[in-house]
Formats: structure tokens, C-alpha cells, sequence
């Protein structure tokens, strides 16, 4: 390998140029218009997660107001997108201001140190071009907007005799191109938003798909309409945000107050949308409450088209193991099948599992607290843009990209080199899970993530007006923030 020594000196450095990478350069771009920022992108191209998956069906499970960005309104035709149109959509918003004079794509950043002498960070890239070489970045503030999710390694299935099968194993995440499932029966394994996707637009080639759930989740059906383009007339979008964005936060805020009403309600709608031929109990019966895992939408009513037509089926049970030619639940009931799809979760991991030294020793961002949503104690002039977990992904980023931005111009504005996040307390004994869902590929991988605690600038923040004015306008902005 090549190695290289980058001498650009930035500002403020972006890692990432998907959904939350557009957004924060867009941020930084107005309203730190001084600053001098680049965008690092290990892929050739904008997208971040709708560039890295394939898999059919693949689309949004959330409104399109609130996931578009509120400076740039949705401008494809379907309100509830698909892959390619969520692709164009981030493509446009990001040349509406020439992202792409700012994005250094095929830049991987394997690790990030920060020097307390220096007062800046180094982060050690490696660029795939011609050839592969090491570029060493230098900047005063770094931005991760990498997600939660691994988009390189699969979460691992544990399914007794799955390596025995004689067909393809695919994981949704690495669809494989040339998959061809026409004709053939197919095992999809899975019940959360991943699997209820795929199982309608499989069924629409395959012989049979059959759903393989251990337990049942919440289904809830949005109508399909193609999205009216309202030209100039943004306010209408605007509105329209703001209407979505007060239904999503009191519908859960209802599921919370009145978990037996919503639930009983949850099984009327399921119920009356039902064919005749598939029970609602046990496959949309959940034994815990709604939006204690993220309920799935169905879009459209496709899910239950498919059912109704019989070339989808729900079996809800634990699977003994795997044979050759299917799977034996624990009931006893072989189902028989060509292909299995592990539609079980992702893999999680903060900060793109990118090393994180400060002053030479290694950060565990588990053990740490977050600091109002978007920093990290204990590490200086960083940021960390993450969504919002009960309502849409890009609210939350948003915020924290405003957060941030608020929090360079107080720096800037006292002259204060670098800020970090202290607490001077016991870090366990305030902290709290970071995201309250209980699936299970979030329970078993969570010790990965930052705590927060019950209050001050530690507590979890995910209400979007509140935590916009605390943007905005709060004087305790800098509160648990220490200067360098």
C-alpha cells in the first residue's frame, strides 16, 4: 500500500454523505458559510444506506414530508418511496448547493486521533483509486454522520443446520444481483419492517413465499398515492411537514399513555384488512406493547394483496433447525423451500467502527455518556448525528446538525479553541439504553452505543420542538461542555 500525507487543512470535516451527511453539510454550508469543510464518502456516490442495500421492495417506512429535509421538498412522484426515488431525491438535494465541489468520495477513514497540544484531529483515510493509498486528513472538528448500522458485515443468524442448506442463504443486506427466485419457494425469515417489505414484492415472482416469524409484530397500513408536486408553493410542503411531524409524535405518545386501547385497535384494523383463510392470532398478536419494537407499515395494502392471493404465507413458531431441502419448527411442521431469506436485523455499530483516540488512548463509546444526542463525553471537537428513533430518522438528524452548528459559533464566538464533554459523576450508575425498543437485534447489540442519563445535557433527547428551540435559542446550549 501507497501511503500519502494529505496537508489540507479543514475546518470541519463530514464522515459520511448519506441522508445525515447531506443534511449536516448543508448546515455547515449556511450557517458556518466561513468555515472551509469537506464531506468524506467511502463510496463513489451520495446515499449512505440507500446506495448500500438492494434487496427488492427496498423503501421508506416512514412519511415523506418528515424524511425529506425541510429545505428541500420532496420532488419525486410517490409519497412512500422506493429505493431509486429516495436515491434521486438526496442526488438533487445535494447538488442544489453543489455538494459535490465538497465530497471527497472512495475515502474510507479507518481511525480518527485527537491531540489536546495540537488542538486538532488527524484522521487516517484510505482512498481507493488507481491504486490504494493512506491519506492523513487534519481538521479542527470532525462530524460522524455514519448511523448505527454495519454496512460492511451482516449480523449473524443463529439457526441450527442453516450452513446445511442445500439453496442460497441471502442476507437482504448483500442481495445478491443475479439472484433469480422466480418460480422457486422461498423462506423468508424475519418479522420486522425488512421482511414485510420483501414478502409482497417476492410473492410477486416466486412460487410461494413463506414468513417465518418467531413472534408476531404490530401491521400498520398507510394508503399508496403518488405525491403532488406542489411547484413553488413550498409552504404547502412545510405544511404538510409539520402536520406529519405532530401525527407521528401523538400517535406514539398514545401508544404510551393507552398501550391496551392502541393495542386493541392495532388488531381491529389488522383483522378487518385480513383475508378470510389467515388467523390474526398468532401472527398479529404481539405480547408486548405497540412501540416497544417499531411497529411495520404496510404501504398500500400490498401486504395483505399478497396474502389474499396465496402465494404468501405466515407461520409464526421457533425453528428447530435446517436441513437441506427447508426448516422444522418446534411444533413439529416442516416447511419445505429453495431459497432462505435471514431478514433478522442488522448489524449495529456507532461511528462507523471507526477508532476514536484522544491523546493516544482509545475511546469506548459504550461506556460513554451522550451529550444532548449530539457529542461524546470525554472527546473534543466531535460531533455524532444519529436520528430519532419513534418518529422519522431525519428529524432528529437535523437537529443535532443544528446542535452542532450552534455549538462551533458559541466556540468560535468565545475563542475557544476546542469543548469537550465532561461528567464528573459515575457513568453507570446514571446510565440508561439509548433506544428504549426492545428488538431483540437491538437488545443483544446495544452495549455498542453511547448511555444517556435522566437529566441535564445527558438525558435522551427525541422531541423535535423542544429539542429545536434547545438548538436554537437555549442559553444553557454550552451547560456540560468544558472549554480546552
Amino acid at each position: 500500500m501507497q501511503k500519502h500525507e494529505g496537508r489540507s487543512d479543514w475546518d470541519i470535516i463530514i464522515v459520511g454523505a448519506g441522508l445525515a451527511g447531506i443534511n449536516m453539510a448543508y448546515r455547515v454550508h449556511h450557517e458556518l458559510p466561513h468555515c472551509r469543510y469537506v464531506v468524506i464518502e467511502s463510496k463513489s456516490t451520495v446515499g449512505g444506506t440507500w446506495d448500500t442495500f438492494h434487496y427488492p421492495g427496498l423503501r421508506a417506512d416512514s412519511d415523506i414530508y418528515t424524511y425529506s429535509y425541510p429545505w428541500f421538498p420532496w420532488n419525486q412522484k410517490t409519497k412512500h418511496p422506493d429505493r431509486e426515488s429516495i436515491s434521486q431525491y438526496l442526488a438533487a438535494a445535494a447538488s442544489c448547493f453543489e455538494l459535490g465541489n465538497h465530497i471527497s468520495f472512495n475515502h474510507k477513514l479507518y481511525s480518527a486521533h485527537w491531540s489536546s497540544a495540537l488542538r486538532q484531529w488527524e484522521l487516517v483515510c484510505h482512498h481507493h483509486g488507481a491504486t490504494v493509498s493512506t491519506v492523513v486528513l487534519r481538521t479542527k472538528f470532525v462530524i460522524f454522520c455514519t448511523g448505527i448500522f454495519d454496512h460492511n458485515e451482516a449480523r449473524a443468524v443463529e439457526i441450527a443446520g442453516l450452513s446445511l442448506f442445500a439453496g442460497p442463504v441471502v442476507h437482504p443486506q448483500f442481495w445478491p444481483d443475479d439472484l433469480d427466485y422466480s418460480g422457486k419457494h422461498i423462506l423468508l425469515i424475519g418479522s420486522g419492517a425488512t421482511a414485510m417489505t420483501l414478502l409482497p414484492e417476492l410473492a410477486q415472482t416466486a412460487a410461494s413465499v413463506i414468513l417465518v416469524q418467531r413472534s408476531p409484530g404490530y401491521l400498520l397500513t398507510l394508503p399508496e398515492r403518488r405525491h403532488r408536486n406542489n411547484g413553488s408553493w413550498h409552504w404547502v410542503h412545510h405544511l404538510k411537514w409539520v402536520l406529519w411531524m405532530i401525527v407521528l409524535k401523538q400517535f406514539f405518545q398514545i401508544c404510551h399513555w393507552f398501550p391496551r386501547l392502541t393495542k386493541r385497535i392495532c388488531a381491529f384494523w389488522a383483522r378487518w384488512q385480513l383475508p378470510s383463510h389467515v388467523p390474526i392470532d398468532p401472527h398479529f398478536i404481539p405480547a408486548y406493547d405497540p412501540w416497544e419494537q417499531r411497529p411495520n407499515v404496510c404501504f398500500g395494502w400490498d401486504m395483505f394483496r399478497a396474502l389474499e392471493s396465496g402465494r404468501a404465507v405466515i407461520e409464526t413458531g421457533h425453528i428447530a433447525n435446517v436441513d437441506r431441502h427447508g426448516l422444522k419448527l418446534h411444533s413439529g411442521k416442516y416447511l419445505p423451500g429453495d431459497i432462505i431469506v435471514t431478514a433478522t436485523g442488522l448489524k449495529l455499530q456507532f461511528a462507523g467502527g471507526v477508532g476514536i483516540l484522544v491523546d493516544g488512548t482509545e475511546i469506548d463509546l459504550g461506556g460513554k455518556l451522550a451529550w444532548n444526542g449530539a457529542m461524546i463525553q470525554d472527546i473534543p471537537n466531535a460531533g455524532f448525528v444519529t436520528g430519532y428513533a419513534h418518529t422519522s430518522w431525519t428529524l432528529g438528524a437535523d437537529v443535532r446538525a443544528q446542535l452542532i452548528c450552534r455549538v462551533i459559533r458559541e466556540m468560535e464566538q468565545s475563542g475557544a479553541p476546542a469543548m469537550v464533554p465532561r461528567f464528573r459523576g459515575n457513568v453507570q450508575a446514571i446510565a440508561q439504553r439509548p433506544i428504549l425498543l426492545k428488538s431483540s437485534y437491538i437488545l443483544s447489540q446495544e452495549s455498542c452505543l453511547p448511555r444517556v442519563g435522566s437529566d441535564g445535557p445527558w438525558k435522551a433527547r427525541n422531541t423535535y420542538v423542544i429539542d429545536y428551540f434547545f438548538a436554537r435559542y437555549s442559553r444553557r446550549v454550552l451547560e456540560g461542555l468544558e472549554r480546552l
